[in-house]
């Protein structure tokens, strides 16, 4: 293992470890910003909590790297006569894998219930919200108290790691990596920023671009990877393959994004110039940050970390792909931005 990616593992760690659910993410901002403090210029956080550190840069462009520090959860809705707790999603929560996992009720363990096997009933898989409840063990608590899981840290072989919350902590652990080697100067004026509200309203990315005004934004964050059984059929990205440049993100409507091509077009040449390995992608179903830039008329584009089981208890990524966006990222920084204008 180099030094980079032991450093990322145990920045993983740390920040997997501070909850910070979608809209409720102070904790997780606080920490985040301690992390930046020691090499950015000015450190600030906006009224919405996103967290934004300037480096000072000397060509006179302006670029902004972002990551989100939100995470998806439950929230109380009710406490049941049972002594149970009915709760409500705050994000994409991944419902089929949550029967059965430890969880943090505010300060409280708790477990989210699970029909025992000797019970089990047809259509026991297919979990709706509704039918979900958490065990604290009867104690009264407050409606709409956070739930998270519970904090985890699994070392597999081969360089994987998984834990709760890999989406997007990965991104921010790359963050401040990069904030490191920034310290040291950078050609751009860059903006490393920690959003809030992603998993919810995009809110905290919009407004923290619209203060900061940049020439263009790069995002970081949890993307889909096909390696496993059940997912080799829907495209080529795999675990340990690099980051992947992502073209375009699609949910429904107007949910949706399109990468600058000439932005990503850059982003790929450096990469083969600097023989970085990288992967690539066009996504349904999968939404981010990078849509608050269409209503900006930022150029943008998408650096995406591969995991596993995304929005469950438990999320695998590849600590080479972190590494891969850390030396990307630091590559992009120190060399002169294309011309953006389009037509």
């Amino acid at each position: 293992m180099t030094d980079l990616t032991g450093s990322l593992r145990g920045l993983l760690r740390d920040l997997t470890a501070v909850p910070g659910i979608s809209g409720l993410e102070d904790a997780a901002a606080a920490h985040f910003a301690d992390l930046l403090r020691p090499y950015a210029a000015s450190v600030q956080t906006d009224a919405l909590g996103s967290v934004i550190a300037r480096f000072d840069g000397h060509s006179g462009r302006r670029v902004a790297v972002l990551a989100h520090l939100d995470t998806v959860g439950l929230m109380v809705k009710h406490n049941r006569r049972d002594g149970s707790l009915g709760v409500v999603p705050v994000g994409g929560a991944n419902l089929k894998a949550l029967p059965g996992a430890a969880v943090r009720v505010g300060d409280l363990p708790g477990v989210i219930g699970v029909r025992s096997q000797h019970q089990a009933q047809p259509g026991d898989a297919a979990t709706s919200a509704d039918d979900l409840y958490v065990d604290v063990g009867g104690a009264p608590v407050e409606i709409t108290t956070p739930i998270t899981y519970a904090p985890q840290f699994v070392e597999l072989a081969g360089g994987l790691v998984a834990s709760p919350y890999l989406d997007d902590r990965a991104g921010c652990a790359v963050l401040v990596e990069l904030a490191r080697r920034l310290a040291s100067g950078s050609f751009h004026t860059v903006y490393l920023i920690g959003t809030v509200q992603e998993e919810t309203t995009c809110a905290g990315a919009y407004h923290a671009l619209q203060a900061v005004a940049p020439e263009a934004a790069l995002f970081v964050d949890g993307t889909l990877s096909y390696d496993t059984p059940d997912t080799q059929a829907r495209g080529g990205v795999a675990l340990g393959a690099g980051p992947v440049l992502t073209a375009f993100l699609y949910v429904s409507g107007l949910n949706g994004w399109h990468a600058h091509p000439g932005l990503r077009a850059h982003l790929r040449q450096i990469a083969a110039g600097a023989d970085l390995s990288v992967q690539q992608d066009a996504v349904h179903g999968l939404m981010s940050d990078a849509r608050a830039v269409t209503w900006l008329g930022l150029p943008s584009a998408l650096i995406g970390l591969p995991m596993r089981g995304k929005h469950a208890p438990l999320e695998i990524v590849h600590l080479d792909d972190l590494a891969g966006a850390v030396n990307l990222l630091d590559t992009v920084l120190r060399l002169p931005l294309p011309a953006l204008t389009r037509g």
